[in-house]
């Protein structure tokens, strides 16, 4: 069997929960006036997606916040483009806690470490550039310059990864770990 039939069902489901929170549960916010950024509740969640399912819970991110995109209303080939910031948003922690055997219950401090580091520093700054990158390319806000989108941009995604992947993963990992899918990508 090419996959695992709770792969797909992780797949699915987290795939559904990223195109919802990236579509209803997003909204833009301005902390730079003049350059509304999207502050999609997504990003806490793809980070915990990637840690517990591997490249399933990387690919929902992809495919959920690619859906997320267009249902918004974005173009296709800018929703494509950008949504590649949520491949190292998601999968930069999922390889950071594989090869460095972290605990996504964060219950030594090795743990906090590897997820400061892989799921809020590392992974945020690349996703940002990426993101900023895109927006800048493809002209949302003419005249803004990269910078300033970016800094933006990083600022939500240290705010949402640092401050909420802490409690998803503390508290909801003990559910995650009774999947199938889950012991998959674990080992």
């Amino acid at each position: 069997m090419l996959m695992d039939i709770s792969k797909i069902v992780v797949l699915g489901f987290s795939t559904a929960v990223m195109a919802i929170l990236c579509t209803s549960a997003a909204f833009f916010l301005t902390i730079i006036p003049g350059v509304p950024i999207g502050f999609c509740p997504a990003v806490p969640v793809m980070v915990a997606f990637g840690i517990w399912f591997g490249g399933v819970g990387v690919a929902s991110a992809y495919i959920g916040c690619a859906i997320g995109g267009l249902l918004k209303g974005f173009p296709l080939n800018y929703t494509l483009l950008v949504v590649v910031g949520d491949i190292f948003m998601a999968g930069i922690p999922y390889l950071a806690f594989k090869f460095l055997k972290g605990d996504p219950l964060l219950s030594r401090w090795k743990d906090w470490v590897v997820f400061i580091i892989f799921g809020v520093l590392i992974n945020g700054v690349i996703a940002s550039l990426w993101g900023a990158w895109t927006m800048t390319y493809f002209r949302l806000w003419p005249g803004t310059s990269f910078v300033v989108i970016w800094v933006q941009y990083l600022i939500i995604t240290f705010l949402l990864a640092g401050a909420i992947s802490p409690f998803i993963l503390r508290y909801l990992t003990p559910y995650a770990r009774k999947n199938k899918a889950y012991k998959l990508s674990a080992g």
